[in-house]
Protein backbone atom coordinates (compact mmCIF):
# COMPACT_ATOMS: atom_id res chain seq x y z
CA UNK A 1 0.00 0.00 0.00
CA UNK A 2 1.25 3.37 -1.00
CA UNK A 3 0.45 6.58 0.69
CA UNK A 4 1.13 10.06 -0.60
CA UNK A 5 1.98 12.69 1.83
CA UNK A 6 2.01 16.32 1.02
CA UNK A 7 4.53 18.03 3.18
CA UNK A 8 3.82 21.50 2.02
CA UNK A 9 2.36 24.01 4.37
CA UNK A 10 -1.40 24.02 4.62
CA UNK A 11 -1.78 27.48 3.05
CA UNK A 12 0.11 26.34 -0.04
CA UNK A 13 -2.11 23.30 -0.37
CA UNK A 14 -5.30 25.45 -0.12
CA UNK A 15 -3.89 28.01 -2.57
CA UNK A 16 -3.06 25.22 -5.03
CA UNK A 17 -6.57 23.88 -4.77
CA UNK A 18 -8.14 27.36 -5.33
CA UNK A 19 -5.90 28.14 -8.31
CA UNK A 20 -7.89 28.35 -11.59
CA UNK A 21 -6.40 26.82 -14.73
CA UNK A 22 -7.47 29.09 -17.62
CA UNK A 23 -6.58 26.62 -20.35
CA UNK A 24 -8.71 23.90 -18.78
CA UNK A 25 -11.56 26.31 -18.14
CA UNK A 26 -11.47 27.53 -21.75
CA UNK A 27 -11.39 23.98 -23.07
CA UNK A 28 -14.27 22.96 -20.82
CA UNK A 29 -16.29 25.99 -21.92
CA UNK A 30 -15.68 25.21 -25.58
CA UNK A 31 -16.60 21.58 -25.10
CA UNK A 32 -19.88 22.60 -23.44
CA UNK A 33 -20.66 25.28 -26.00
CA UNK A 34 -20.06 23.04 -29.04
CA UNK A 35 -23.08 20.74 -28.51
CA UNK A 36 -25.24 23.75 -27.60
CA UNK A 37 -24.26 25.60 -30.77
CA UNK A 38 -24.64 22.45 -32.87
CA UNK A 39 -28.17 21.91 -31.53
CA UNK A 40 -29.05 25.57 -32.08
CA UNK A 41 -27.71 25.41 -35.66
CA UNK A 42 -29.65 22.21 -36.36
CA UNK A 43 -32.91 23.69 -35.06
CA UNK A 44 -32.40 26.94 -36.96
CA UNK A 45 -31.48 25.04 -40.13
CA UNK A 46 -34.55 22.82 -39.81
CA UNK A 47 -36.86 25.82 -39.33
CA UNK A 48 -35.22 27.66 -42.22
CA UNK A 49 -35.54 24.61 -44.50
CA UNK A 50 -39.25 24.32 -43.57
CA UNK A 51 -39.80 27.99 -44.39
CA UNK A 52 -37.93 27.65 -47.69
CA UNK A 53 -39.90 24.51 -48.55
CA UNK A 54 -43.18 26.36 -47.97
CA UNK A 55 -41.91 29.23 -50.13
CA UNK A 56 -40.99 26.77 -52.89
CA UNK A 57 -44.50 25.27 -52.74
CA UNK A 58 -46.02 28.74 -52.87
CA UNK A 59 -43.83 29.74 -55.82
CA UNK A 60 -44.66 26.49 -57.65
CA UNK A 61 -48.37 27.21 -57.16
CA UNK A 62 -47.82 30.76 -58.43
CA UNK A 63 -45.93 29.45 -61.47
CA UNK A 64 -48.74 26.97 -62.21
CA UNK A 65 -51.36 29.71 -61.91
CA UNK A 66 -49.32 31.99 -64.17
CA UNK A 67 -48.96 29.19 -66.73
CA UNK A 68 -52.73 28.68 -66.70
CA UNK A 69 -53.30 32.42 -67.06
CA UNK A 70 -50.79 32.52 -69.89
CA UNK A 71 -52.60 29.68 -71.65
CA UNK A 72 -55.97 31.43 -71.16
CA UNK A 73 -54.57 34.76 -72.36
CA UNK A 74 -53.02 33.05 -75.39
CA UNK A 75 -56.37 31.44 -76.25
CA UNK A 76 -58.17 34.75 -75.79
CA UNK A 77 -55.56 36.54 -77.87
CA UNK A 78 -55.94 34.01 -80.68
CA UNK A 79 -59.74 34.43 -80.55
CA UNK A 80 -59.38 38.20 -80.56
CA UNK A 81 -57.00 38.03 -83.53
CA UNK A 82 -59.62 36.00 -85.37
CA UNK A 83 -62.27 38.59 -84.43
CA UNK A 84 -60.05 41.45 -85.60
CA UNK A 85 -59.44 39.64 -88.87
CA UNK A 86 -63.19 39.14 -89.26
CA UNK A 87 -63.77 42.86 -88.56
CA UNK A 88 -61.12 43.80 -91.12
CA UNK A 89 -62.81 41.62 -93.73
CA UNK A 90 -66.21 43.09 -92.85
CA UNK A 91 -64.86 46.63 -93.16
CA UNK A 92 -63.21 45.78 -96.49
CA UNK A 93 -66.54 44.33 -97.67
CA UNK A 94 -68.45 47.40 -96.52
CA UNK A 95 -65.95 49.71 -98.23
CA UNK A 96 -66.25 47.74 -101.45
CA UNK A 97 -70.04 48.00 -101.46
CA UNK A 98 -71.78 51.26 -102.32
CA UNK A 99 -73.66 52.94 -99.47
CA UNK A 100 -77.03 51.57 -100.64
CA UNK A 101 -79.05 52.13 -97.46
CA UNK A 102 -77.82 55.69 -97.10
CA UNK A 103 -78.63 56.37 -100.76
CA UNK A 104 -82.15 54.94 -100.40
CA UNK A 105 -82.69 57.05 -97.31
CA UNK A 106 -81.54 60.18 -99.20
CA UNK A 107 -83.88 59.36 -102.11
CA UNK A 108 -86.79 58.84 -99.74
CA UNK A 109 -86.19 62.23 -98.13
CA UNK A 110 -85.75 63.97 -101.49
CA UNK A 111 -88.89 62.61 -103.18
CA UNK A 112 -91.99 64.75 -102.98
CA UNK A 113 -95.52 63.34 -102.89
CA UNK A 114 -96.03 64.10 -106.59
CA UNK A 115 -92.72 62.60 -107.77
CA UNK A 116 -92.14 58.85 -108.05
CA UNK A 117 -89.44 56.57 -109.39
CA UNK A 118 -89.88 53.78 -111.92
CA UNK A 119 -86.28 52.57 -111.77
CA UNK A 120 -83.41 52.96 -109.32
CA UNK A 121 -80.02 51.46 -110.05
CA UNK A 122 -77.07 51.74 -107.65
CA UNK A 123 -73.62 50.62 -108.66
CA UNK A 124 -70.20 51.33 -107.25
CA UNK A 125 -69.98 55.10 -107.00
CA UNK A 126 -72.99 55.83 -109.26
CA UNK A 127 -76.78 55.92 -108.95
CA UNK A 128 -79.25 56.21 -111.80
CA UNK A 129 -82.87 57.28 -111.33
CA UNK A 130 -85.75 57.11 -113.77
CA UNK A 131 -89.09 58.44 -112.74
CA UNK A 132 -92.01 60.76 -113.25
CA UNK A 133 -92.92 64.20 -111.92
CA UNK A 134 -95.78 66.61 -112.64
CA UNK A 135 -93.40 69.42 -113.77
CA UNK A 136 -89.78 69.99 -114.62
CA UNK A 137 -89.54 72.21 -111.54
CA UNK A 138 -90.31 69.13 -109.36
CA UNK A 139 -87.47 67.26 -111.08
CA UNK A 140 -85.06 70.12 -110.38
CA UNK A 141 -86.27 70.28 -106.76
CA UNK A 142 -85.70 66.51 -106.42
CA UNK A 143 -82.16 66.90 -107.80
CA UNK A 144 -81.50 69.82 -105.43
CA UNK A 145 -82.66 67.80 -102.38
CA UNK A 146 -80.50 64.87 -103.48
CA UNK A 147 -77.48 67.13 -103.74
CA UNK A 148 -78.12 68.37 -100.18
CA UNK A 149 -77.84 64.78 -98.90
CA UNK A 150 -74.48 63.82 -97.35
CA UNK A 151 -74.26 60.59 -99.37
CA UNK A 152 -74.51 62.26 -102.81
CA UNK A 153 -71.28 63.69 -104.18
CA UNK A 154 -72.75 65.46 -107.24
CA UNK A 155 -75.85 65.32 -109.43
CA UNK A 156 -75.77 65.47 -113.24
CA UNK A 157 -78.28 67.58 -115.11
CA UNK A 158 -81.55 65.69 -115.44
CA UNK A 159 -82.75 64.58 -118.87
CA UNK A 160 -86.49 65.23 -119.16
CA UNK A 161 -89.25 64.80 -121.71
CA UNK A 162 -92.92 65.53 -121.50
CA UNK A 163 -95.25 62.60 -121.99
CA UNK A 164 -98.95 61.89 -121.62
CA UNK A 165 -99.86 59.12 -119.19
CA UNK A 166 -103.43 58.35 -118.10
CA UNK A 167 -104.58 61.43 -120.08
CA UNK A 168 -102.37 63.70 -117.99
CA UNK A 169 -99.27 65.57 -119.02
CA UNK A 170 -96.28 64.55 -116.88
CA UNK A 171 -92.51 64.77 -117.13
CA UNK A 172 -90.40 61.63 -117.46
CA UNK A 173 -86.84 62.12 -116.20
CA UNK A 174 -83.48 60.35 -116.08
CA UNK A 175 -81.03 61.49 -113.45
CA UNK A 176 -77.48 60.30 -112.69
CA UNK A 177 -75.48 61.11 -109.59
CA UNK A 178 -72.15 60.20 -108.01
CA UNK A 179 -72.10 58.64 -104.56
CA UNK A 180 -69.54 59.17 -101.86
CA UNK A 181 -67.50 56.15 -100.83
CA UNK A 182 -67.76 54.55 -97.43
CA UNK A 183 -64.58 56.20 -96.11
CA UNK A 184 -65.63 59.63 -97.46
CA UNK A 185 -69.12 59.23 -96.07
CA UNK A 186 -68.00 58.41 -92.55
CA UNK A 187 -64.62 60.16 -92.80
CA UNK A 188 -62.75 57.40 -90.99
CA UNK A 189 -59.96 54.95 -91.67
CA UNK A 190 -60.02 51.22 -91.19
CA UNK A 191 -57.91 51.46 -88.03
CA UNK A 192 -60.17 54.20 -86.71
CA UNK A 193 -63.19 51.96 -87.19
CA UNK A 194 -61.45 49.11 -85.42
CA UNK A 195 -60.58 51.33 -82.45
CA UNK A 196 -64.18 52.40 -82.06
Amino acid sequence: MKVKLDLRPREAIIAAQKKIDLVRLTALTLICLFPLMACTSLVYGFLLSQELASRVKSLNLSVDMLKKRHANISENLAALKDDVELYRKAIAFIKAEPPVLECLSAVEEALSDETWLSKLEIRAGRATFQGYAPTEGEVVEFARRLLASPVILNVDLPVTRKIVKDREGIVEFNLNCSLKGFSELYNSTEDGLLKE
